[in-house]
């Protein structure tokens, strides 16, 4: 039989936990999903779970990790699909979004309605710079041809207004 080195053990570990406590938020919410829940779910006892995270805050901080982890891909997806049509690009990128945050049997919901106490900062700086992105793939091909100087400033505000909208529209309880 094969002995699998500690440091690989140690990361499979670490995977099971940050999965059972994507779990763990999807059958008891954020506010009321424990490290007791957690070690269950991940088949350990809350002393290994304790070897590796502090807190059940620092579980959600390896959680929205992985989330960004996984935007990443999808998005790196997203950009390299090549369209210059303004319209195609924002529908896109709006179903992509929508399909990302109701993929994975609400735990996306869930966090999204917390958004404004979780570690989201990686999500948010991810999801304007793809959006920043779209827009200089589009102005290659579309140059503005007036106020060049404040498209730093249009970019902005545009990617941070379809955040906050679809944000908002899947926090939504209806």
């Amino acid at each position: 039989m094969r002995k699998i080195p500690q440091q690989q053990r140690s990361k499979e570990l670490v995977s099971r936990l940050v999965e059972a406590t994507a779990q763990a938020i999807r059958d008891h919410g954020i506010d009321k999903f424990t490290t007791h829940h957690v070690a269950e779910l991940a088949g350990v006892s809350v002393g290994s779970l304790y070897q590796y995270f502090d807190s059940r805050e620092d579980l959600v901080e390896a959680l929205m990790q992985n989330v960004t982890d996984n935007l990443r891909l999808g998005l790196n997806t997203l950009v390299l699909e090549k369209t210059t049509d303004l319209r195609e690009m924002v529908e896109r990128s709006v179903r992509f979004g929508m399909a990302f945050l109701r993929a994975d049997d609400g735990l996306a919901v869930e966090l999204v309605r917390n958004w404004y106490r979780l570690p989201t900062q990686n999500v948010a700086q991810l999801l304007q710079d793809t959006l920043l992105d779209f827009m200089r793939m589009y102005l290659l091909k579309n140059p503005l041809r007036n106020n060049p100087e404040r498209l730093q400033i249009r970019s902005f505000v545009i990617a941070n207004s379809i955040v906050f909208t679809m944000i908002r529209a899947i926090s939504e309880p209806s």
